[in-house]
């Protein structure tokens, strides 16, 4: 089925599969902003101030993605591996398990209708 270059990372306790071409970058713990009247936070992102979508409780990294034709940070993810992984029916294969691809659209509705 060929490879698929991305990275994995852990949602909700969950390895789900984000493709290389979705991924803008991955940063550090980064000091995140509430906005008022609204669910997601803002971050200083390599100069640029950048939506977030908490996904999770806290985590060990922001990983800025491209959906929708729009920069979002996702927030609540570890990064647990990155590289070439072998696709598979559901996604790909990481460490012989099915990993299932992350929706990044869809967290980021959740993330809105959570705190709604």
């Amino acid at each position: 089925m060929g490879s698929g270059a991305g990275m994995i990372v852990s949602v909700r306790g969950e390895p789900r599969f984000l493709p290389a071409l979705v991924v803008h970058s991955v940063h550090a713990r980064p000091r995140l902003s509430a906005v008022p009247g609204s669910p997601l936070a803002l971050a200083w992102v390599a100069g640029k101030v950048v939506p977030v979508a908490r996904l999770g409780e806290a985590g060990p990294h922001l990983v800025v993605c491209l959906s929708g034709g729009e920069v979002v940070g996702l927030w609540g993810v570890e990064v647990l591996d990155t590289g070439f992984f072998q696709k598979s029916e559901h996604g790909v294969e990481h460490a012989g398990q099915p990993v299932a691809p992350l929706d990044v659209a869809l967290e980021i509705e959740k993330a809105l209708e959570a705190s709604a």
